[in-house]
């Protein structure tokens, strides 16, 4: 329609933009400050979907969780001030209260914490998403929604959703949903691993014809269904090398397990850091060694082999020590207490 001049987005967070013939403006704002918070142009030619600034009469702030200002490209929660908030929830006193509070850079001024998860970019403010969906992976904390963005920035995707779940060994893990049911997988997580780290990386993998969805067009999580937790995301493939029937054969033992495929990952597995040690201790009995940091970031032994090396050998002395023992601090301490 070459009528139209201005395309006004908000309600949902932008995946992708595309040149178009008409001016595409992108707003944000929660309805407890009526309504527009921030707003911005979008140029896709720059790839970059900004949410923008803050518009007149309002203040914006990117804060911790301690309420300090966080510096760009930081992730912290978005608190929106300013004339347009609201007085509060009505008959809801509780919930008022945890999410209007004070505004700690102008006083007697109250500020809404919006539980949403941005960062400040060089082209404004960059939406991440909400902070319930925040999960703990290996130690490390993730927005999922991140890892849905770079889902959405590939060709052979049309939709996708990440979502967390509990593997065979009980831990957090990362299921991806991703339409068309026809889309390979494999290829995807390929793809992925070029832009995100590997506990990035879904465990996971469920392709749909489509993604379920509520009355108001969103997806609904609730009704995504559960990923097949038994058989992973991808058929076993067996060791073929004597490296591989070796490592095979260790985390069979270590991870009290009767089976593992060469593609499948040690942490989803039931691995952790504990018996990546005692992994790399049985691999050194055998004269080859492995980095710690080789198997966390190369969780497969698919992956792992290239990173295994043959083993120095190199006795440490076992005679009897001699020489001064220095007291360590705490023992200091003791001792002078008598």
């Amino acid at each position: 329609n070459t009528s139209l001049r201005v395309l006004l987005t908000g309600g949902d967070k932008l995946k992708r933009a595309v040149k178009q013939p008409y001016k595409l403006i992108n707003n944000y704002g929660p309805t407890e400050n009526t309504v527009v918070a921030t707003s911005t142009e979008i140029n896709p030619e720059e790839g970059s979907l900004s949410i923008g600034r803050a518009i007149a009469n309002t203040r914006v702030y990117i804060l911790s969780e301690s309420h300090q200002v966080q510096p760009e490209g930081v992730a912290g929660e978005l608190c929106v001030a300013g004339r347009g908030l609201a007085r509060g929830y009505l008959n809801r006193e509780d919930e008022t209260a945890k999410r209007f509070v004070s505004d700690p850079f102008v006083p007697g001024e109250r500020m809404y914490k919006t539980g949403d998860l941005v960062k400040w970019t060089g082209g404004g403010i960059e939406y991440i998403g909400r902070i319930d969906q925040q999960v703990k992976v290996r130690g490390y904390r993730i927005e999922l929604s991140e890892i849905e963005v770079q889902l959405a920035q590939l060709s052979q995707v049309q939709d996708a959703a990440v979502t967390a779940v509990k593997d065979k060994a009980g831990n957090t893990a990362i299921a991806a949903y991703v339409t068309p049911e026809t889309v390979d997988t494999e290829a995807l997580k390929s793809a992925l691993k070029e832009t995100l780290p590997d506990y990035m990386i879904p465990a996971f993998w469920v392709a749909l014809n489509e993604l379920p969805v509520t009355a108001n067009g969103k997806v609904d999580r609730k009704a995504l269904p559960e990923p097949d937790i038994e058989t992973g995301s991808g058929e076993y493939k067996a060791p073929s090398t004597d490296m591989e029937e070796l490592l095979a054969g260790i985390w069979q033992d270590v991870l009290g397990i009767s089976e593992v495929g060469i593609s499948d990952n040690f942490f989803s597995l039931g691995g952790d850091s504990i018996k990546g040690i005692q992994m790399a201790s049985r691999l050194n009995q055998y004269g080859w060694k492995l980095e710690m940091k080789d198997l966390f970031q190369h969780p497969t032994i698919e992956e792992l082999t290239q990173y295994v090396e043959r083993a120095e050998g190199k006795q440490a002395n076992q005679g009897p020590v001699e020489g001064e023992v220095i007291l360590t601090p705490i023992q200091r301490w003791f001792f002078e207490k008598n």
